[in-house]
């Protein structure tokens, strides 16, 4: 086990625990298939993936990265090695890797020998030769799949949130998580990258250092609880590296401070999606978990967030288990998708071997509810394949006018590199995060020569645009041309004329507690968001499920912000400090000039 340097006094963990036995003890609503017996006697299986386990599966993997498998339980570390985890790029095609295990995270970690084959789906197997520290097997091979992009990846990490905050008052039991903009090396958060100390007198804590897959966060437990009154600095090093083996720019160090009082207020679930008894679910669903807390990402698994036909309770789906830490939800995403017309069970185990928030409280009673599904499948994200690694992919020209802040690579194809232009003072393009690629060497200084890649990018594009637009993707809600002032839920949308967002409007996106849902908003001509306008995330909508795409042009007015990858027939234009937490992408033979003018474009986050 890891361990880092903490101060001595009575673990608050003991205390929320005993009083989860209690409950336990007494009865708790507990089912007694989850009584205190299950961690010993519950079979081994996968609980969380990255690349995550979806259905359809994900696009657009970097050909550099790493796979790993989050298991329910402590597994032995002999019985996770290059047999026993595998992959396979394409099916039938053994690719060479090396294995090895994280105990604190409960994860095996597959890493590629050499860089894996741009734009093929790969398969990755779990196998029952897998078993836990009791010697029980994987009862059965899991198996996911994903799509590899076109190129690597070289984007440092970030952390995009902690807990304590900056400059917060945490009670003294609390334990401290750091969230990532992107899947780390689990290994590589340990108690020499993550530390804690006293601020005044730099005096190490100890603790316990794990990370989460699916939630993209590394949790330090303290040993003991922490002093009163007491300011804290916690430090994230370089050494911490991603699934690509980039590590951060900088350590990321922040300070709080300790109050008197204990937390053992237990959190409780305060909204779920698909809401209890509804009817008519898409059989494609993810079942969502919002909480009134931050939770301990380690505590949510398979084993504590469950969903199974109603009619055979013992029997679970298989299913995959993500959590977001900044708006505090957990997801039960299944393999594959539920059964038509049939009804489920969903919950949320509580109690001692239960759902936890940051200072140990369980939830007091298991949350169980129900639905049923209909015969439709929900709205699937656009499958960008190997053009998602692109925050700007032109067919005509490339047009930046300084300064810009492109996070992301950018791309032209087929006209000359000639035709990106901004980008030449200085030399190394300071402007963009990622890489630029041009057919030929007439384009920056900085650009890399890659007509293959663009051109496998360039078709994926061209797929993309025709998937969004397709009629497979069912009848769409008509909508009017000004979108000021609107709340769009989960779906699909179109306008057969213009859509505009008028100055200062604002168009919310609400996904309604589910991370996983997708829009898909699309104008048989135009879209024009005007000066100041804003597209609003709220309800855990994510701007990597946000589609928008125009039969003709698209335009983002002065110091306006847009969520979502832009999909246009011709032109793209941001004008001046424009923001689109997205990408712009347009190919095809109509495609015209993609402008830039001081603008931020971040490619989002999965």
């Amino acid at each position: 086990m890891r361990t880092s340097m903490f101060s001595t006094t009575t673990l608050p963990w003991l205390l929320a625990l005993s009083s989860s036995l209690l409950i336990t003890a007494c009865g708790g609503s507990k089912d007694p298939i989850l009584g205190m017996g299950q961690l010993v006697t519950l079979a081994p299986s996968v609980s969380a993936t990255a690349p995550l386990a979806s259905n359809p599966a994900v696009t657009g993997i970097a050909v550099n990265t790493r796979i790993t498998a989050t298991f329910n339980k402590p597994m032995s570390p002999t019985s996770l090695n290059a047999d026993t985890l595998t992959l396979q790029c394409p099916a039938g095609v053994n690719t060479v890797g090396s294995v090895d295990y994280d105990a604190p995270s409960r994860v095996a970690t597959w890493t590629p020998a050499a860089n894996l084959p741009a734009g093929t789906r790969c398969t990755a197997t779990v196998t029952t030769g897998a078993q836990d520290t009791n010697g029980a097997p994987l009862p059965a091979n899991y198996t996911w799949a994903f799509v590899t992009g076109s190129t690597s990846d070289i984007t440092r990490p970030t952390v995009t949130q902690q807990v304590p905050a900056q400059g917060a008052i945490s009670a003294t039991n609390t334990q401290l998580i750091a969230t990532f903009s992107e899947e780390m090396t689990p290994s590589s958060l340990n108690a020499v990258s993550f530390t804690l100390q006293t601020t005044t007198d730099n005096t190490p804590v100890l603790g316990t250092v794990s990370y989460a897959v699916g939630a993209r966060t590394a949790t330090l437990t303290p040993t003991t609880l922490l002093t009163n009154n007491t300011t804290y600095t916690a430090t994230i090093s370089t050494a911490a590296i991603d699934l690509a083996g980039n590590a951060m720019l900088a350590p990321k160090v922040w300070t709080f401070s300790t109050a008197q009082s204990l937390d053992t207020t237990p959190p409780t679930v305060s909204l779920v999606n698909p809401d209890n008894d509804i009817s008519g679910v898409c059989i494609n669903k993810t079942v969502n978990v919002t909480f009134s807390e931050a939770m301990a990402p380690s505590s949510l698994t398979n084993n504590t967030l469950t969903l199974a036909p109603s009619s055979s309770l013992n029997t679970p789906v298989a299913a995959v288990i993500t959590y977001d830490a900044q708006t505090r939800i957990a997801s039960i995403n299944p393999s594959t998708n539920l059964s038509a017309s049939t009804a489920y069970t969903a919950t949320v185990l509580g109690g001692a071997l239960g759902a936890k928030d940051l200072a140990g409280n369980a939830l007091q009673v298991d949350k169980v509810w129900r639905f049923t599904t209909g015969t439709s499948e929900c709205q699937t994200p656009v499958a960008l394949g190997s053009a998602s690694n692109f925050a700007i992919l032109g067919s005509a020209a490339i047009t930046n006018i300084p300064t810009s802040l492109i996070t992301g690579d950018v791309g032209l194809t087929p006209d000359t590199g000639a035709n990106i232009t901004g980008f030449s003072a200085p030399l190394t393009c300071p402007e963009v995060v990622g890489r630029i690629y041009a057919v030929n060497s007439s384009g920056p200084a900085c650009a890399l020569v890659d007509a293959v890649l663009l051109g496998n990018a360039k078709t994926d594009a061209l797929a993309a645009f025709t998937n969004a637009t397709g009629a497979a993707r069912g009848t769409p809600t008509a909508i009017s041309t000004n979108l000021e002032g609107l709340t769009f839920y989960p779906g699909l949308y179109q306008s057969l004329t213009t859509i505009d967002l008028s100055a200062g409007g604002i168009l919310t996106l609400d996904a309604q507690g589910d991370p996983n849902a997708v829009f898909v908003i699309r104008s048989a001509t135009a879209i024009n968001a005007l000066s100041t306008s804003q597209v609003v995330l709220s309800g855990g909508a994510k701007a990597s499920n946000v589609f928008w795409s125009a039969g003709s042009a698209i335009t983002l007015g002065v110091n306006s912000v847009m969520k979502g990858s832009l999909l246009a027939s011709t032109a793209i234009t941001l004008q001046t400090g424009a923001q689109l937490e997205g990408r712009a992408l347009n190919q095809g033979a109509a495609a015209a000039a993609i402008t830039c003018d001081a603008c931020t474009i971040t490619v989002p986050s999965p």
